[in-house]
């Protein structure tokens, strides 16, 4: 979806969010590079601008791509960022992840996390075991963001 898609999702939201994707965390950089024709950041300040302008609420993308929406004021856009994998967890079909420490210091206001919730390796136990660990590790990221 374009410009003209956001404009009219922004303006018939109502009580909803509108969030726009940049690029698909299941993509690789190379991958990034043939389909776009630049790199990552150069397309992500793009997706995110056009977000701006058209008044939506958030953008979700990559964790590693957080760092190029600094160019945006704190607050513009909510970060939501999906791709967020804990050291234990596999990586699975994603490629361009952070942990969720290394998300939220890098500025992500929500974090998408599944299957290392859902599916966790036996050694960290069950999804609460799981769950747990994860919010300790973004406690104390958020303790020193």
């Amino acid at each position: 979806a374009g410009k003209e898609a956001i404009l009219q999702a922004v303006a018939n939201k109502r009580n909803s969010l509108v969030l726009g994707v940049t690029v698909l965390t299941s993509i690789d950089g190379d991958e990034y590079v043939s389909i776009f024709g630049e790199e990552p950041r150069e397309k992500v300040i793009e997706f995110a601008t056009m977000l701006v302008d058209a008044e939506a609420d958030g953008v979700i993308c990559s964790p590693q791509e957080l760092e190029a929406l600094k160019v945006f004021d704190p607050g513009v856009l909510l970060r939501v960022t999906p791709g967020v994998r804990p050291k234990w967890a596999a990586i699975g079909d994603q490629k361009r992840v952070m942990t969720p420490g290394e998300a939220i210091k890098a500025g992500a206001d929500y974090l998408v996390i599944g299957r290392p919730i859902t599916k966790p390796p036996p050694e960290i136990g069950g999804p609460v075991e799981a769950a747990k660990k994860i919010a300790e590790e973004i406690v104390q990221a958020l303790e020193r963001r």
